[in-house]
């Protein structure tokens, strides 16, 4: 934005105007007063006035003719001055005008939260990325009343005191916590004085850092069996066992158990650490659930065979749009379907359902509060119903198995890292893992991971993500997806 140059005027130029009118005015003056005396000294020559009559007439009529003038003369220069007040007044206005669209165009054009707080303390200028972080609309408001952060509003009070820039960071406690290092500095122009608070998000940083020490912790914790059971039947072999071919080839075969074990955790522990870096974020595309969890169904088809286990998909069959990232979407549905198999009996039927178009409290019922019975837990929340489409709508994925099910006291930990209950009662196999997993990918779709189980009944666990805006109600199912006739 061109900024408007006001130069003050020339002095020269300034004064041209009423020097010319008062020159005018002189003249116009002497005009009338020679004028006037001309025909007064007519009637005196001949003999309709007096001398003396004549001369006081031209007296008065020349002190009234002066009076007139200054006057005039001072009406004028009032008028004049006025002109020129206005005119500055004017003139400081539209320079007030455009450094404040200035100010407005320049916060606007950074991509990180950014404000400009003006000397009554009021938010006079704030781009898309800080009114999203303090939920706020428009500027005006007083900052007190937007930011409830005592780190933002004393660092804006010491700027404006001090004169100097504030550098301090603050932490953001929401659904997942903001880390942010920010710098409030006085910003002092000709017409306005003020603060401007810049806000660098280091989120991912911080979460970075938090997921190698994390990644670290766990895989040398979780590592340290495996490896030290590879190391013993290594020495076994070496050893007692060199010559004895059966124990060997039951050995190398523990063997590789075990390095499966060590590279399936691995591999869960990078998933998790690289969806917990942009759990902040939530997905801004759009993904068919129906069919992700089709090609889900497909994939592990083999393994409830292996198993003696049926596959049961119902439901919608496609166009169930989601606000989400297929690739972590195909992590939940694997890992649930994944875990509904392992904890089932040959003959067993794993029931897997999927919904749309339903509202907030239904999907809740459908997706975990069926069964009066059970313990019921809601493993991560969802955010609220704007976050759906224009209606407020949801789309649920349960799956149902008939395994040995969960002690209530169990639930609240089910998403720990690594937990797992007693052998006899639950979740016994995998890396434990999975349901982190799930857990993080869900607090990134602002969605809801919900379970319930019931001992001697089975458990089932449901996921609610935001439908995206509807185009269409997908097929239903009918009967079993061919995915899952297995066993």
């Amino acid at each position: 934005m061109t900024r408007p140059a006001f130069p003050p005027p020339d002095d020269d130029r300034r004064d041209l105007f009423p020097a010319f009118a008062r020159q005018r005015r002189a003249t116009d003056f002497a005009v009338l007063v020679a004028a006037a005396l001309s025909v007064m000294a007519a009637c005196v020559l001949l003999g309709d006035m007096s001398v003396w009559a004549g001369l006081v007439a031209a007296a008065a009529l020349s002190a009234f003719a002066f009076l007139y003038f200054a006057g005039a003369a001072s009406l004028e220069q009032d008028a004049i001055r006025s002109a020129r007040e206005a005119a500055g007044e004017e003139a400081r206005q539209l320079r007030i005008a455009s450094e404040r669209a200035f100010r407005a165009a320049m916060i606007d054009a950074l991509a990180e939260p950014a404000m400009y707080i003006d000397a009554q303390g009021k938010v006079e200028a704030a781009n898309a990325a800080a009114r999203r972080q303090f939920r706020f609309l428009g500027a005006g408001p007083l900052l007190t009343v937007v930011v409830r952060r005592p780190e933002v509003i004393d660092a804006v009070t010491s700027a404006r005191r001090d004169g100097e820039a504030q550098f301090f960071e603050f932490v953001e406690r929401d659904e997942t916590d903001r880390y942010f290092s920010c710098v409030a500095a006085p910003l002092v122009t000709e017409t306005s004085s003020g603060v401007l608070v810049s806000m660098h998000d280091l989120t991912e940083i911080k979460r970075a850092g938090f997921a190698r020490v994390d990644f670290l912790a766990n895989a040398s914790h979780e590592l340290r069996t495996p490896l030290t059971s590879l190391s013993g039947f290594i020495e076994t072999l070496r050893g007692p066992a060199r010559d004895d071919p059966a124990a060997r080839d039951r050995f190398l075969e523990i063997m590789q158990g075990q390095a499966d074990r060590m590279r399936r955790l691995i591999q869960d522990l990078l998933s998790l650490s690289r969806i917990e870096l942009s759990e902040h974020r939530p997905p801004d595309t759009e993904a068919d659930l129906a069919s992700v969890v089709a090609e889900v169904g497909d994939a592990l088809q083999p393994v409830a065979a292996e198993r003696g286990v049926k596959l049961r998909i119902s439901g919608l069959a496609s166009g169930v749009l989601v606000i989400g990232v297929r690739d972590e979407l195909a992590q939940v549905a694997q890992n649930l379907i994944d875990n509904a198999i392992k904890y089932s009996e040959a003959g067993d039927v794993v029931e897997i359902e999927v919904l749309s178009g339903l509202p907030l409290q239904e999907a809740a019922t459908r997706a975990g509060r069926r069964w009066a019975e059970a313990g019921h837990m809601s493993i991560a929340t969802v955010s609220g119903p704007a976050n759906g489409d224009s209606d407020g709508r949801y789309a649920v994925l349960r799956v149902t198995d008939s395994g040995p099910g969960i002690d209530r006291q169990h639930l609240p930990r089910l998403a720990e890292r690594f937990y797992r209950v007693d052998p006899g009662r639950g979740l016994r196999k995998g890396t434990g893992l999975g349901l982190a997993i799930v857990k993080h990918v869900v607090a990134r779709h602002r969605g809801e991971f919900l379970v319930e189980s019931e001992p001697g009944r089975g458990s089932a666990f449901g996921v609610i993500l935001p439908a995206a805006a509807r185009k269409g109600q997908g097929a239903a199912r009918s009967g079993d997806a061919g995915a899952g006739q297995a066993g």
